[in-house]
């Protein structure tokens, strides 16, 4: 992912070292490069040249400051303007000139105010102090450790691993929390000694220490007295104006639509004066359910739109690239991606994207048992943690010397973050951990995407967010306010059908109880038919994007190119799982007794991870 890399030493920054760093990040043809050396210091930002085309470093009037940036940031006209009046001199006035001035005027707490989605680097030369900072809900990944007597850090780790001092190690609690939870908690990597910057942080370093510090967090301040109506109008408010800002810009701009809500409402937030010019897509068969929606959110809201066949072959041509881009954090199911958004380059610049909405507002990760919890150990058992393998299942999948070193690991790294929500009503603390785990595995398709075009998220606004922090969980419970949000947003985009309900987003929430039921249903009976057939029947689910479920079991290709990653002799990862195991979880799989399908893919993920870092 295109982004910004750097060493702060307390010896004199080697210039060749630093352009391999930045050679490891500039993947392709199109990425574009600022670098910037002095003495023990040395960053470069690496770039598409949409959000900030403008060449950095930028300073203060008596260089004392400067500053690298990437990303974006909405809303500070007023700001720039006061600053101005106090004598700061601006010549550009884009995001990272605005950023040194409000630092030079305010200090780091210039960050607090900061609405978009960046990572800022600033050099204090006078005080020999470094600081980092990313935005609220760590939207761009830096990475960084400090290794011989230097601080590295990057927007991809394998910056950092061109340094041939480091010595790469594994750290198996995060390829423990990787295989059980498809993602690695808390602030860790593959790698030992290699963290990411924690969401909402300032990381400063003198040379001497390192220090993080959070300046925001996501705190819950539910407002009983307000009605549906205040709660709606305040939503819709806040949410087109995010989306205005967002398009000031003068650049080509595109939707991803699904059949879900948070894309619609993105569609149903843009004038529909602009609609005309916006580029609408989906992807995958076109008898998928979440193709057919998109198509009618389309038609309706009167957009371009641009329907994408992904196919098997497009995931094995593109697996080793993905787990390289996303430094084996994204599993090979998300192998699509960059394919298809390189392929948009030439279309837009800009990709909107509803980013978690489902979750800030919908609630959908809260149920009744969540609800009625008793105390905080009741509450950790009934958290929605997206489980891939039980405790069980670990000890037969690793091999037992390995299995030794991680069996804990899973309970304490999920202790640990639980151990991080505000206390509060437990339906809040509940989201609070959802959002921030599950946030740090939904941005990593979008690193995928940042490679070719840029993208942005109005529904992580801050001032959208805002509104969220203060609804009573009772009401983002089942999208009850989500659903007067639409409905008074756009009452014909919320006439179209709900992918997870096949019932329109506007009807009565007990009707949406009978649609899930009754697409919960549907599947349990075709799992039944291939369970019973053995896999000779193969009843095929025309709901999502992607059905690795049947893939594994029916196509051929893709079923030898998994099985040759991870039952061959050649595999690397036998040195730490039972191959008689993971042969078993296929066996089960084709035979149509259960769907092992992630387990296999998040396997082979980690397979190919290896082979490119270990070997």
């Amino acid at each position: 992912m295109p982004g910004l890399v750097g060493i702060f030493s307390k010896n004199k920054v080697d210039e060749y070292f630093l352009d391999k760093m930045i050679n490891s990040l500039k993947h392709y043809d199109y990425f574009k490069t600022d670098k910037f050396i002095e003495s023990n210091f040395g960053i470069a930002r690496v770039h598409l040249g949409i959000f900030n085309p403008e060449p950095q470093p930028i300073f203060n009037e008596d260089k004392s400051l400067c500053i690298f940036m990437d990303g974006k940031i909405y809303d500070y006209k007023s700001e720039l303007d006061k600053l101005k009046k106090l004598g700061h001199k601006f010549t550009i006035e884009n995001d990272a000139e605005f950023c040194i001035h409000s630092f030079e005027k305010y200090g780091t707490d210039f960050i607090k105010k900061l609405n978009g989605s960046f990572t800022i680097v600033i050099n204090d030369f006078k005080k020999n102090k470094l600081f980092l900072y990313c935005d609220r809900f760590r939207q761009r990944p830096l990475y960084y450790t400090i290794t011989n007597r230097k601080l590295l850090f990057s927007s991809e780790v394998k910056s950092i691993l061109v340094d041939e001092k480091f010595e790469p190690k594994l750290d198996f609690e995060a390829v423990a929390d990787f295989i059980t939870f498809r993602k690695i908690m808390r602030n860790k990597t593959f790698f030992k000694g290699i963290k990411v910057l924690p969401a909402a942080s300032i990381l400063t370093y003198n040379g001497k220490k390192i220090s993080i510090d959070k300046y925001w967090d996501l705190e819950y301040i539910p407002n009983y007295s307000k009605s549906d109506d205040e709660f709606v109008d305040d939503l819709i408010k806040t949410f087109k104006n995010a989306i205005k800002i967002r398009m000031r810009d003068n650049l080509r701009y595109g939707v991803s639509l699904s059949g879900g809500l948070d894309s619609r409402s993105l569609i149903a937030g843009i004038e529909k004066k602009d609609r005309k010019n916006i580029l609408t897509f989906s992807f995958g068969p076109s008898d998928c359910d979440e193709v057919k929606i998109a198509k009618i959110v389309s038609n309706i809201a009167k957009t371009r739109f641009m329907e994408i066949e992904i196919t098997p072959d497009l995931f094995i041509e593109n697996s080793e690239q993905e787990v390289w881009l996303s430094d084996g954090r994204g599993y090979i199911g998300l192998s699509y991606i960059f394919p298809i958004h390189k392929n948009l380059r030439s279309k837009i610049d800009v990709m909107f994207d509803g980013f978690a909405m489902d979750l800030t507002l919908g609630g959908s990760f809260l149920n009744k048992k969540i609800f009625n919890s008793q105390n905080k150990e009741e509450l950790l058992n009934n958290l929605n943690t997206t489980n891939l393998l039980s405790r069980e299942e670990l000890k037969k999948l690793f091999l037992p010397d390995i299995y030794k070193k991680i069996k804990d690991s899973p309970k304490k790294s999920l202790e640990l973050e639980f151990n991080q929500t505000n206390n509060g009503h437990f339906a809040n603390m509940s989201d609070y951990f959802a959002i921030q785990t599950h946030i740090s595995y939904i941005t990593i398709g979008h690193i995928l995407v940042r490679n070719a075009i840029e993208v942005v998220y109005p529904t992580l606004d801050n001032n959208f967010i805002n509104i969220i922090r203060t609804i009573p969980p009772e009401k983002r419970f089942k999208h009850y306010i989500y659903r007067k949000f639409l409905k008074k947003l756009s009452p014909e985009l919320a006439k179209i059908k709900y992918n997870k309900t096949m019932i329109r987003a506007d009807f009565p929430l007990i009707l949406w109880d009978i649609g899930k039921y009754f697409q919960g249903g549907k599947e349990l009976i075709k799992d039944k038919i291939n369970n019973i057939s053995r896999g000779k029947i193969n009843i095929q689910s025309n709901r999502n994007y992607v059905n690795f479920t049947e893939w594994i079991r029916t196509n051929e290709t893709w079923k030898m190119y998994l099985k040759k990653l991870l039952l061959t002799d050649e595999t690397v990862s036998k040195k730490y799982f039972d191959q008689s195991y993971i042969r078993y979880l296929f066996q089960l799989h084709e035979e149509g007794i259960s769907d092992n399908s992630l387990k296999i893919l998040h396997l082979a993920t980690f397979e190919l991870f290896l082979r490119k870092n270990f070997t």
